[in-house]
C-alpha cells in the first residue's frame, strides 16, 4: 500500500511518500497551496502516478486542548475537500503537533514542509506496528 503524507499550509504544502513494504517515509516535494484548483490537480496527478491508496494529513491539534486554531480549521476544511474529491482514497487525519519544529531541528534549511510531511507520515506508519 502506498501512502501520501501531507503537511498543509496556506502557501506551501509539503508532501512525503511511503509504502507498507519499506515502512519508510521520504520527503517527496513541496507544492503551492495558494490555488486550491491547481493544488487538487497536482495531488490528483501524484495520487495517480504513485498509486497512492491512503493520504495522511497532519492536523495541528492544540497542545493545551483549547478550541481549534484558525490553522486547524483550515486543515479540517482541506481534509473535507480531499474526502469529496478523492472518494476512493482513504483520508487519515493525524496529530502533527511539533512536526514543523522537529523538521527545523533536522536542518531542512527553510524547506521544511516536505520534511514535516515525512515526519507526520513516518509517525503514522510507526504507530501501525
Amino acid at each position: 500500500m502506498k501512502y501520501l503524507g501531507i503537511d498543509y499550509g496556506d502557501s506551501k504544502v509539503g508532501l512525503a511518500i511511503a509504502d507498507s513494504e519499506t515502512k519508510l517515509a521520504l520527503p517527496y516535494k513541496i507544492i503551492s497551496g495558494k490555488d486550491w484548483q491547481k493544488l487538487f490537480t497536482d495531488l490528483s496527478d501524484i495520487i495517480r502516478a504513485e498509486g497512492v491508496e491512503s493520504i495522511v494529513v497532519g492536523v495541528p491539534i492544540n497542545a493545551q486542548n483549547e478550541s481549534a486554531s484558525i490553522q486547524e480549521k483550515r486543515v479540517r476544511q482541506f481534509i473535507e475537500s480531499l474526502e469529496e474529491r478523492f472518494i476512493d482514497t482513504e483520508i487519515i487525519p493525524y496529530d502533527e503537533r511539533f512536526s514543523t519544529q522537529a523538521a527545523q531541528r533536522l536542518g531542512a534549511g527553510g524547506k521544511d514542509d516536505d520534511v514535516a510531511a515525512m515526519l507526520i507520515l513516518q509517525n503514522y506508519i510507526d504507530g501501525l506496528n
